[in-house]
């Protein structure tokens, strides 16, 4: 068993390494939880490789066995062209097309990876931009905390056997390589973050707690995103993510049925050039979450819909609207 697990575990990163070689020799052609009684977890991950298409857009479920998935993301942004009240505006269309993975090294620490492709487009009054490539990959170790009831010695017992709690805690460090191709003549429009990828190598920080109790569950979670400078000298904003979400299990021997309702948001830091912060390119988004995934023994389809509640991105120029996932999980 263990070396079937350590197989698995070479069979992912070799993927993630094959398909960034693939990336590498291709460059010039980029062009301008599940038993039954799941667990619901996220995969912290930049979606768009951008800082208003950042992370916190992990919503999925990734089950207890080793799987391989494939998931698509849409979401859409209204920019301002130009800096007065009255000035037109762009509208934007991030369209993620993932890869991901997760394998299982021990009972308590698992890896997850994903290599994403971007195809964006906006849209002017005059004129309409399309951008497309692979974009940052990420790969992120999880290590979850064993939490124990407390144990309660009954009379005439001369062993006490702890039993599992509810909660489950787990901690995950991550990294997200710079396989996305950032051009720096798109970071003078007003919405910079219309890139496939950052350019820069950004180290993920999180953290997931999950109560289940009988078929309800909560699932609560922080990300910090710690990024860096490309070579460009150009560094986009640090970015804190949380979530919380709230699901019921519908459960019978063929199939689980899982609708859920959360809240969730993005604080963005300022970006900086040349060791310079630029002004106006901080913001937050509030969202709201619906959505909901059928699973079975052998793949889990799920889907999921956001809408901002509140927002104040780069100073208010730059408007996030609708965004919604679907995804196909598929056990090894």
């Amino acid at each position: 068993m263990q070396n079937f697990k350590i197989k698995e575990t070479l069979l992912l990163l070799g993927f993630m390494l094959v398909s960034l070689n693939i990336f590498s020799l291709k460059k010039d052609y980029i062009c301008s939880k599940h038993n039954h009684k799941a667990s619901f977890e996220y995969f912290f991950c930049d979606v768009c490789s951008s800082t208003t298409g950042g992370g916190g857009f992990g919503l999925g479920t990734l089950n207890n066995a080793s799987f391989v998935g494939v998931r698509f993301v849409f979401s859409s942004f209204e920019s301002k062209d130009g800096i007065f009240t009255n000035s037109p505006t762009t509208k934007e269309n991030f369209n993620t097309y993932q890869l991901w993975g997760r394998v299982p090294i021990s009972e308590y620490f698992y890896l997850s990876a994903i290599l994403p492709y971007q195809d964006l487009n906006r849209k002017f009054d005059d004129r309409s931009e399309t951008l497309s490539g692979f974009g940052d990959a990420s790969i992120m170790g999880w290590y979850k905390l064993k939490l124990l009831k407390k144990a309660t010695k009954k009379k005439g017992e001369f062993v006490t056997i702890k039993e599992k709690s509810n909660h489950n805690l787990e901690f995950g460090l991550g990294v997200k390589l710079p396989t996305g191709k950032f051009e720096e003549l798109l970071t003078d429009r007003v919405n910079p973050g219309f890139q496939v990828g950052t350019g820069s190598t950004d180290f993920i920080f999180g953290i997931s707690h999950i109560y289940n109790m009988n078929n309800f569950g909560l699932n609560n979670s922080l990300t910090y995103y710690l990024k860096t400078k490309n070579k460009n000298d150009y560094r986009f904003g640090n970015q804190f993510s949380y979530g919380s979400n709230l699901f019921y299990s519908f459960t019978n021997e063929k199939f689980n049925f899982m609708p859920f309702i959360g809240l969730s948001g993005n604080v963005y830091e300022n970006i900086e050039q040349f060791d310079e912060t630029i002004p106006d390119t901080d913001g937050t988004v509030f969202n709201g979450t619906l959505g909901t995934e059928i699973s079975t023994k052998n793949f889990i389809i799920g889907a999921n819909y956001t809408l901002p509640i509140s927002h104040n991105l780069f100073g208010g120029d730059v408007t996030p609207k609708e965004s919604f996932s679907l995804y196909l999980n598929f056990s090894l």
